[in-house]
């Protein structure tokens, strides 16, 4: 709260700031210098704003989906913010000090920002008249204001003090009582005379025909202890807009003379020239319709309720309005979500379409790594079995001089066996050929396992070459992959 001076200095322009007395200088420099810009940028922009959409200042540039606002958020949204701030911190007797000067937050960069208003009425007023830029948002903040008074148990108007030069309504239009469901009487549906000497008229879905333009949903007719009475009625749907059809076939029959005070008239014309009989209308009342049921007893009596015009019709009539202006935001609403909807679906498509042509080329990429794969492994086979034929022929050819080495060593000893009686010395020789022979089946033993132990270290170095060079593959594919591995493509939901 302020202290009660009314020097003090109002708030920028922007916020629609109050000052009194000599303090307008001041508070107008302040307001320059808060409100963000110049005046020359403000002459700039103004065609701009002049063409710039409320619903932009009242939301404050947020894209907000909450629904209608209530009044606490329609206070703390947009351009109006700063200045309901300000205006709460005021008592009631500065919000009714006429002296106060208040500047328009709602023409906060365009003409008229620099304007005072002596009071608050001129500045509602303004804000209620306001016909070229901005309207909404003018319009709106006159709501606001006006409901925020209210709430504060005061008004625009001082006591003893009148604005304006009109005096409307003295007082509302009083409340009066209908006939629920609603009902036209329409009178003069008797035709003729039968051979009993009783009226015969107009059937139900005669009339209906008749009128089916009013949307009417039932018909009855009078009868009475001659017949048909020439008394009927057109019944429409128990809601606001069936009474307003009712009074529309009514309206329909006053405008053409043919109303109530056409049939209460004495003058009353029941013909037309030619001999067609002229129907009456007007709205159904509480002893129209006892006059009706007056030959009706029981379940043939026509049923009805007298009600009242403003609970039936006025108030369902602006809950249709408000309805109505709900359906309107949630269809706005319902568009917008198909828009975005719309556009995730198309972003989705040009995703999925890329990621499937990204599966299809990894999918050729394996498939032609798998052919080269088998392609080597039929090379590497062929290598194979190449060396293993080689290693073979020399196996082949190794047991062939050993199978001929072994028959010269048979021969050799069935040689010795002959000449074993023979002398000393020979049996020396042959004793020292056998030490011969022993040594050589232990060096050819040491030889075999040598060549063994080579043979295995030779593979086994194969074998590591082999896979080293598999896993130098492996990462030069992975390392290719990672390459050609594409983006991931924004959407405008993630923008």
């Amino acid at each position: 709260m302020r202290p009660d001076n009314k020097h003090f200095t109002g708030p920028s322009v922007m916020h629609g700031g109050a000052k009194t007395g000599s303090s307008a200088v001041e508070t107008e420099k302040d307001a320059d210098e808060i409100g963000g810009r110049t005046n020359n940028e403000s002459e700039e922009e103004e065609e701009e704003d002049a063409y710039s959409d409320d619903d932009d200042y009242l939301s404050g540039g947020s894209d907000s989906d909450e629904g209608p606002q209530t009044h606490e958020s329609l206070k703390r949204t947009g351009m109006l913010k700063k200045f309901f701030v300000i205006f709460d911190s005021l008592s009631v007797e500065d919000l009714n000090d006429a002296e106060r000067q208040w500047h328009c937050p709602a023409c906060h960069g365009g003409p008229g920002a620099i304007d005072w208003y002596k009071g608050l009425q001129p500045l509602i007023a303004h804000a209620r008249t306001k016909g070229s830029q901005r309207v909404k948002l003018h319009r709106t903040f006159a709501n606001v204001l006006d409901e925020e008074l209210r709430r504060r148990g005061t008004s625009a108007v001082s006591a003893g003090e009148s604005f304006g030069q009109w005096e409307g309504l003295k007082q509302e239009t009083k409340d009066h009582d209908i006939i629920w469901p609603p009902m036209v009487v329409i009178m003069n549906t008797v035709l003729d005379k039968d051979d009993n000497d009783k009226w015969l008229g107009m059937g139900n879905q005669e009339l209906l025909d008749m009128f089916k333009g009013y949307a009417a949903v039932r018909a009855k007719h009078s009868y009475g202890p001659m017949g048909h009475r020439g008394f009927s009625v057109l019944i429409f749907e128990s809601s606001a807009v069936g009474y307003l059809e009712a009074e529309r076939l009514h309206k329909q029959f006053i405008g053409q003379g043919t109303g109530r005070s056409a049939w209460e008239s004495p003058r009353r014309a029941l013909f037309y020239p030619g001999g067609l009989r002229q129907l009456y209308g007007f709205l159904a009342r509480k002893d129209d319709l006892d006059e009706f049921n007056r030959h009706c007893q029981g379940k043939s009596a026509l049923k009805y309720e007298v009600r009242s015009y403003q609970e039936m019709v006025v108030g369902p009539i602006k809950q249709m309005s408000d309805d109505n202006q709900q359906l309107l935001w949630f269809k706005n609403k319902s568009a917008k979500d198909q828009r975005q909807k719309k556009a995730l679906e198309e972003s989705f498509n040009v995703v999925t379409e890329k990621l499937r042509q990204t599966m299809e080329q990894n999918r050729i990429v394996r498939q032609r790594t798998v052919m080269q794969h088998e392609e080597n492994k039929e090379e590497m086979d062929f290598q194979e079995q190449f060396f293993k034929d080689q290693i073979q022929k020399i196996h082949d050819a190794t047991n062939a001089k050993e199978d001929h080495f072994e028959k010269l060593l048979q021969e050799e000893r069935k040689k010795i066996e002959d000449f074993r009686r023979r002398a000393e010395e020979v049996t020396k020789d042959k004793k020292l050929q056998e030490e011969e022979i022993e040594k050589f089946l232990a060096e050819r033993e040491q030889l075999t396992e040598k060549h063994g132990e080579k043979r295995m270290e030779m593979k086994k170095k194969h074998w590591e070459e082999e896979l080293s060079l598999e896993k130098e593959f492996d990462n030069a594919l992975t390392e290719l992959m990672k390459k050609y591995t594409p983006r991931p493509i924004d959407g405008p939901g993630n923008a």
